[in-house]
């Protein structure tokens, strides 16, 4: 009788690369809600995101445009550096999916009107 002492192989493929995608989701709707709301906060800040005025980039969207751009720009950056980090890794996904929530539930929450005055100034 022969035997193998090597573990046998595995068809499975590591959920790394779904975690990253599901927390740069997260970290794009955060920073989107984050942008809405330094906007708010901010008149200078606000001038600065009007990337349609500023740098021709989306006109007819107005101030909108460059917390879109940012917001997508966070996602894709953050999806490249933890696509990387997490390539080939095994990911304790119910944790990633818990802190994706939050991370969407809090840039959700800072785009509503009720939250981003809250920081408006007076």
């Amino acid at each position: 009788m022969h035997t193998n002492d090597a573990a046998p192989a595995s068809n499975t493929k590591s959920n790394g690369p779904a975690a990253a995608a599901f927390l740069s989701a997260g970290i794009g709707s955060f920073v989107l809600g984050l942008m809405v709301t330094l906007a708010e906060a901010s008149a200078d800040f606000k001038s600065f995101l009007d990337f349609s005025k500023n740098y021709g980039i989306g006109s007819g969207v107005g101030p909108l445009s460059g917390k879109v751009i940012i917001g997508v720009a966070s996602f894709f950056v953050s999806f490249l550096l933890l696509g990387v980090a997490l390539r080939g890794r095994e990911v304790a996904f119910r944790r990633v999916f818990i802190v994706t929530l939050v991370l969407l539930g809090l840039g959700f929450a800072l785009t509503f009107p009720p939250i981003f005055s809250i920081f408006a100034p007076e």
